[in-house]
C-alpha cells in the first residue's frame, strides 16, 4: 500500500480510469441547474420519470470542463460510491470521463465516451435529458465531430441540442405558466370572496347608518361653513403678521434696506456660489462723509433725512439682482454678483456723483453731502463674504484718507 502512493499521480489517475466506473458498460447522468441533492441509490424508479443527481457527481463534472486537476482530486472519492450510481448519473460521470480525456486532445475517445451515453437516452426521461447539464453532451459531440472535421455529424449534433434547448425553454415557460396561473386562480378567488364579504357588510352598515347620516349632515355643514370663516379670518391675520415681522427681521427700520444680519447672509451665500461656479462677485463700502458734522449742525432729523435720500439714489442706481443694505449708522454695503471690478467701480463712480449733486437745500441751505466708496472683488480675497466686505473697507478708508468724495478701489490701492 505504501508503495502506490509512492507512485506518480498520473499513474494513480490512470488506476481510477481501470476502474469499473469506467469501464465501457458504465454511463451517468445529472438533472437540472438546480443541482438535486439527494443521497446515491440504486435506480429503481420509473424511467419516465426524471432520476435524482448526487451533488458532488454535479460538481465533479463542472470541474472536468475547467479545473481538471481539482476534478481528480474529486473523482476518487466518488468513485468509493460508483456502485450505487443510478442510470443518470452514469450518464454524467461518461460526460466526466470525455471532459477528461478531451483536456488531453483525444477526441476519438471523447466521441467514443459520449456516444456510449448517448446509447443509455433510452432509459431516461426525456424532460431529464433536455435538462442544461445533461443537453451538453450535444455540444461536446458537435465540437470533437468538428474538430475531427466531421461537419456533418457535428452539424447533427448541433442541431440536437437546439432542439433539446428549445424544448426546455418551452418546459421551462409551461412550468412558470401553470404556477403563475395557479397562483392568479387562488389568489383571485380569495380576494372575490372577501370583497364579497366586505360588500355585503358595508351595505348592511350603510342601510343602517343613512338616516343617522342625513341628520348629522346638515349640522355639519353648517359647523364646517362657520369654522372655515373663523379659520380664514384667523389665518389672513396670521399670515400678514408674519409678512410684516418677517419684512422688520430682514430690513432696517429707516431705510427699508436689508439690514447688517441678512446682508451676511445673502452675501455668504453669493459669494460660495461665485466660488463654485467660478463667477465674478464684487462689493461696495460706502461712507458719508463728515456726517456727524450733519447732525450736530443741523440736528439728527435731518441725519436721517440724508440717510434715506442715500437709500433712494443707491435704488435708483443699482441693478434688480444687485443686493443694497445698510451696515448701520451711515455706512452702507452693496453686493454685485456677476459684476467684475471694474464694472463695480463704474457703479459706485456713478452713484458717488449721484449723491455729490444731489440738491439738499430743503434740509438746510448751506447742507452738502458726499460719499467715500470702497470697492472689492472676490478674485482679490478668499472664499469669505466677511473678508470681501473687509476689503472693500480698506478701500473705503484709503478713499477718506485721500480726501473723500472719491472711489477707491482695493487692487489699487493694494498694488
Amino acid at each position: 500500500m505504501n508503495n502506490l502512493f509512492q507512485l506518480p499521480k498520473i499513474t494513480i489517475f490512470l488506476i481510477f480510469l481501470s476502474s469499473p466506473l469506467f469501464s465501457e458498460e458504465y454511463v451517468i447522468h445529472e438533472p437540472s441547474t438546480n443541482e438535486i441533492k439527494q443521497p446515491f441509490q440504486s435506480n429503481l424508479l420509473n424511467s419516465d420519470e426524471p432520476l435524482p443527481v448526487n451533488a458532488r457527481i454535479l460538481e465533479l463534472l463542472k470541474l472536468s470542463e475547467k479545473e481538471q486537476n481539482k476534478a481528480e482530486k474529486l473523482l476518487p472519492k466518488i468513485l468509493e460510491i460508483s456502485d450505487n450510481f443510478n442510470i443518470a448519473e452514469k450518464y454524467l460521470m461518461l460526460m466526466v470521463r470525455a471532459n477528461l480525456v478531451n483536456n488531453q486532445n483525444q477526441e476519438n475517445k471523447v466521441i467514443n465516451w459520449l456516444n456510449k451515453a448517448l446509447l443509455m437516452e433510452d432509459k431516461m426521461a426525456y424532460e431529464q435529458l433536455i435538462l442544461p447539464d445533461f443537453n451538453q453532451i450535444h455540444l461536446m459531440l458537435a465540437k470533437s465531430y468538428a474538430q475531427n472535421k466531421a461537419f456533418k455529424l457535428a452539424y447533427e449534433q448541433k442541431n440536437l441540442y437546439m432542439d433539446k434547448y428549445r424544448d426546455y425553454r418551452k418546459s421551462l415557460r409551461k412550468q412558470r405558466l401553470a404556477k403563475l396561473n395557479d397562483k392568479y386562480e387562488t389568489d383571485l378567488k380569495i380576494k372575490s370572496n372577501e370583497l364579497l364579504v366586505t360588500q355585503n357588510q358595508y351595505k348592511s352598515v350603510r342601510l343602517k347608518e343613512t338616516d343617522k347620516e342625513t341628520q348629522i349632515q346638515h349640522r355639519n355643514i353648517v359647523i364646517l361653513f362657520v369654522t372655515a370663516i373663523v379659520f380664514l379670518v384667523l389665518l389672513f391675520r396670521q399670515l400678514k403678521i408674519r409678512a410684516i415681522l418677517r419684512r422688520l427681521s430682514k430690513t432696517d427700520s429707516l431705510t427699508q434696506l436689508l439690514n447688517r444680519r441678512n446682508l451676511f447672509e445673502e452675501g455668504e451665500l453669493l459669494v460660495q456660489v461665485a466660488f463654485e461656479q467660478k463667477d465674478e462677485l464684487s462689493v461696495i463700502l460706502l461712507d458719508i462723509d463728515h456726517f456727524k458734522a450733519v447732525n450736530d449742525n443741523f440736528g439728527h432729523d435731518v441725519g436721517d433725512k440724508v440717510i434715506v435720500a442715500i437709500a433712494e439714489l443707491g435704488r435708483e442706481t443699482m441693478r434688480p439682482r444687485d443686493i443694497f443694505a445698510r451696515l448701520g449708522g451711515e455706512e452702507f454695503a452693496v453686493v454685485l454678483p456677476d459684476t467684475s471690478h471694474d464694472q463695480a467701480k463704474a457703479i459706485a463712480e456713478r452713484l458717488r456723483e449721484k449723491v455729490e449733486q444731489y440738491d439738499l437745500s430743503d434740509y438746510g441751505k448751506k447742507l452738502s453731502i458726499t460719499v467715500s466708496v470702497g470697492v472689492a472683488s472676490v478674485t482679490e480675497r478668499t472664499e469669505s463674504f466677511d473678508e470681501i466686505l473687509n476689503a472693500a473697507d480698506e478701500a473705503m478708508y484709503s478713499a477718506k484718507s485721500a480726501g473723500r468724495n472719491q472711489v477707491c478701489s482695493y487692487i489699487e490701492q493694494n498694488s
